[in-house]
């Protein structure tokens, strides 16, 4: 589906022009200028070209083109794009959903069900180090972070991304307390580009895991697929994993934790800015390294 905020335009412009200016037809409706008339003639620019003047219509310039054309309502300033490159873009698939103009426009809760109080979407697929995956029907497909991971790292100082395009497992670096953290995705994708917003505002990462604070785009490997999960299957991981954690956290600092203690079940958010640096580094390997946690599902 693609974005609501797309509309289309037929739109008129000169073919001869070294500078292709787009004009509405609707603006246009029912004005007799100069391009659509027989007064083309006088123009210099037709004038200058090598067509005879009687090859060209009378009622109108020769060189006078339409197209369909796309735009964003919700841009404050109308760039026409032409339909044949707007179907590349998110704007017409569901990719729309990570776009910024749409977010701040629609406001989406994309929080679904909940799995021991942490947002689970249905509609993500999960890795076992705690990441998801969106695909839309043409095959482009988003990462990011899932509230388990944004709950524990709570807010990042900064983040840097060590590829932004080609084959790779994809690998951005959070900052936060003097730490540098890796998030992988665990699997090979074609990726086309990453969400460079987060590097002037990191907080988007946590505070919007599922829209805004996406990681990556691109073409995931279809085999991915068979090692993540989804619906049922991804809502009781999620449960363990917070059994697991409650487990891990009680033998790493034994007695009373202080800010990392359960709260209503889960522990406290920000996790990671309350615990020491090799205790940091130990919570991090076991549960959102790629190869340590890669069999948990």
């Amino acid at each position: 589906m693609p974005c609501p905020f797309l509309h289309e335009v037929r739109a008129k412009y000169c073919g001869t022009s070294p500078v292709r200016s787009l004009i509405p037809i609707a603006r246009t409706s029912g004005v007799r200028e100069r391009c659509s008339s027989e007064a083309h003639c006088e123009c210099k620019v037709f004038q200058e070209q090598s067509a005879p003047l009687e090859a060209a219509a009378t009622s109108g310039c020769p060189y006078l083109h339409e197209s369909l054309m796309q735009y964003c309502g919700a841009a404050s300033v109308t760039r026409f794009v032409p339909y044949s490159e707007a179907l590349l873009s998110r704007c017409g698939n569901e990719g729309h959903r990570y776009c910024d103009l749409y977010l701040q426009m629609a406001h989406p809760d994309p929080q679904g069900r909940r799995v021991e109080g942490l947002a689970m979407p249905e509609w993500l697929q999960y890795t076992a180090n705690h990441m998801w995956l969106d695909t839309t029907g043409d095959g482009q497909s988003h990462v990011g972070i899932d509230s388990f991971l944004s709950r524990a790292l709570g807010a990042v100082d900064r983040i840097s991304f060590v590829q932004q395009k080609g084959r790779v497992r994809p690998t951005a670096v959070v900052t936060l307390n003097g730490i540098d953290l890796e998030i992988t995705f665990p699997f090979p994708i074609s990726l086309t580009g990453c969400n460079l917003y987060l590097r002037a505002n990191p907080a988007k990462l946590t505070a919007e895991p599922y829209t805004g604070g996406w990681l990556f785009e691109g073409v995931a490997d279809p085999s991915a697929a068979l090692d993540l999960a989804s619906g049922d299957t991804a809502g009781q991981w999620m449960s363990r994993e917070v059994r697991r954690m409650s487990e891990f956290l009680q033998e790493m600092m034994p007695g009373p934790a202080g800010a990392t203690a359960m709260d209503g079940g889960i522990f406290s958010e920000g996790l990671a800015r309350h615990v020491e640096r090799d205790q940091m580094r130990a919570l991090f390997h076991e549960f959102f390294s790629p190869y340590a946690s890669r069999n948990r599902l």
